[in-house]
């Protein structure tokens, strides 16, 4: 059975294909748009508009995630195999697409694309390597294309495919609009509240100094000490944790199954983390990581059992879905807004059997604290779309699917899952970090709670 908005997204839908070819919805992370998309394409098939579905998304388990919905959703098979009504892939296997895109030529398809905001270009102006080649193929084969996405906006300001924009002012303009605030009145999406946590009292021990700070900001605006150090700290980790722990432990007294969930910056710093949790607290956890083959496996696994949390490096961000997931403990060095709400949208998921309520932990860093205090803007107006020359001369030109260089295909803490080194630090550059840790001595903590309540 469809929500309310859903139902109203799928007949405005249904209707706007009868005069054009592109929808764009904008839904809040867990309000539901990959159901609403399986009854689109449902409703397509059953009126004879289409023959073939094809979904794009960001990653191989919210592939995974999207076949399963559409698979139970329209009774056939999404596999691409011989039978089936049509096929999930990720963006990246756009490079290698040349047969599906001769497949598309001939079919009358709807093509899908999750979290559109993963490619830019216009048309007009330079695009990135995802992007160019949505604009050039698929745009001209797929009887109708549905764009969704809970963030539509980039970081690089750039525009996204598909995409309108008003003229002059840079304003994406949606066919279809559900927000947090939308989702939170009608009891879709939990509220969030955030502690965030400030240190009052921090001590560096230099060759030739000892600097006091007291506060988070001023350590990292007046000392020698990145953000990437402070989240390595153990007294940091161990003080994030614990107020994570006690929020799941209350909640699992009448849920036992909420889930919490725990974002690394690193493969090392995620190890990190799962000692600390296991030494001293004894509790264990569930590590996924492009390390690993098998992380979808247990991503997957870790959905359906009751254990208590899940270690994240840049695997469970926008896209995947653990509805039980309740509390977020954040340690990511990433400080964009695109990344902190999409991590946010991991929790606020609503079930029947958990509370109204989704709890993040954070450290807080200047710009994390301001994206919380604007959770009730939609798309913040600072990543409105400018075309400058500044711009156009910062976007990275397309480059060929034989060249080694894989180009800027998305945002830069959201590229596709080959792309992610980044987070997988080397050894020899944690020891350094860790070396630095050893000036760090942390005395006091304070907690900033930010209520999102309407």
């Amino acid at each position: 059975m469809l929500r309310e908005w859903q139902e109203q997204c799928l007949a405005q839908a249904v209707t706007s294909f009868k005069k054009r070819s592109q929808f764009l919805v904008l839904a809040s992370p867990g309000a539901g748009k990959t159901l609403l998309a399986a009854h689109i394409a449902k409703d397509l098939i059953n009126n004879g508009d289409i023959d073939y579905v094809v979904c794009f998304s960001p990653s191989r388990i919210v592939s995974q995630s999207i076949e399963e919905t559409f698979e139970k959703t329209l009774k056939r098979k999404l596999n691409g195999r011989l039978g089936a009504i049509g096929t999930s892939r990720t963006y990246h296997s756009l490079s290698n697409s040349a047969e599906l895109i001769n497949d598309l030529a001939a079919t009358r398809v709807l093509v899908i694309f999750d979290e559109i905001h993963h490619c830019a270009g216009d048309g007009n102006s330079p695009a990135n390597a995802w992007g160019m080649q949505l604009l050039s193929t698929i745009q001209h084969l797929a009887t109708y294309t549905l764009s969704l996405t809970g963030t539509p906006w980039r970081t690089d300001t750039l525009p996204i495919s598909f995409a309108k924009y008003s003229d002059p002012e840079g304003n994406i303009m949606c066919d279809y609009s559900y927000d947090l605030v939308d989702a939170i009145k009608d009891k879709v999406c939990r509220k969030p509240q955030i502690t965030a946590i400030d240190i009052e009292k921090v001590t560096v021990k230099g060759v030739d100094k000892f600097e006091t700070y007291t506060s988070l900001q001023s350590l990292l605006s007046e000392g020698e000490v990145s953000y990437q150090a402070v989240i390595r700290h153990p007294e940091v980790i161990k003080h994030l944790l614990s107020l994570s722990i006690n929020q799941l432990n209350a909640l699992r007294k009448n849920s036992p199954n909420a889930g919490g969930l725990i974002v690394a910056s690193s493969y090392e710093h995620a190890l990190q983390i799962q000692s600390i949790l296991s030494d001293q607290f004894n509790k264990e956890s569930t590590l996924v990581s492009y390390r690993h083959d098998d992380s979808p496996e247990l991503i997957n696994r870790f959905r359906k059992d009751n254990s208590e949390w899940i270690i994240s490096i840049a695997m469970i961000s926008e896209g995947t879905d653990i509805p039980r997931l309740q509390v977020c403990c954040s340690l990511t060095d990433v400080t964009t807004e695109l990344y902190f709400r999409q991590i946010l949208g991991r929790i606020i998921r609503m079930t029947k059997d958990q509370p109204p309520v989704a709890d993040m932990y954070m450290l807080a860093e200047p710009n994390l604290v301001e994206f919380a205090e604007r959770l009730n803007k939609a798309i913040p107006g600072t990543y409105n779309y400018q075309k400058t020359e500044e711009l156009l001369n910062s976007i990275n030109t397309p480059v060929s699917k034989n060249s080694n260089n894989q180009g800027s295909c998305a945002d830069s803490v959201l590229q596709s899952e080959i792309d992610l080194d980044e987070f997988i630090l080397s050894d020899s550059h944690e020891l350094l970090k860790l070396t630095i840790l050893k000036e760090l001595t942390m005395s006091s903590f304070k907690s900033k709670i930010i209520s999102y309540y309407l």
